[in-house]
């Protein structure tokens, strides 16, 4: 079942196309985010958040934070968190998720083009999903979960 932590992760996979693009642009510039490793979160990926749906029917919804964290819901559940790194390395485009606790396994996804909201990763082993980009919601304050509700993960956006 961790596979499909990763399938959520993949979630986060948001579009390689520029922000504007997408409708959805942040007010934050690279500069202005930093992850938790100290690099730079790229603007692109930067508050959004992506649904992929797995054989078995569970929903899985990746939101991306401006600080480099990222929160997994499973059918609208609280289910995984940690960090995500985007890195671009001549034309290979990689995004990358690692599991709180640190002894988690990294896994990284490669993006796809965005047609109608949605788009495919594939990931290391070359397994491919379809995400589909969903609303956004900010986390909530510390220790309540009033920022993302169960219902969340099922507008698109």
């Amino acid at each position: 079942m961790r596979s499909l932590t990763i399938l959520a992760l993949g979630m986060a996979l948001p579009a390689c196309t520029p922000a504007s693009d997408e409708g959805d642009s942040s007010a934050l510039t690279p500069q202005q985010v930093v992850s938790p490793s100290g690099e730079p979160a790229p603007e692109v990926f930067v508050a959004t958040a992506w649904r992929a749906v797995a054989a078995d029917g569970a929903r899985y919804t990746t939101y991306l934070d401006a600080d480099g964290t990222y929160r997994d819901l499973r059918n609208g559940d609280p289910w995984q968190t940690g960090s995500w790194t985007y890195s671009v390395v001549e034309r290979d485009k990689r995004l990358c998720f690692m599991p709180v606790p640190d002894s988690g396994i990294e896994r990284c996804w490669e993006p796809g083009r965005m047609s109608g909201g949605k788009m495919k990763a594939t990931n290391d082993d070359g397994v491919s999903i379809e995400l589909e980009r969903v609303d956004y919601r900010p986390p909530a304050d510390a220790g309540s979960d009033a920022g993302v509700d169960a219902d969340a993960d099922d507008a698109p956006a």
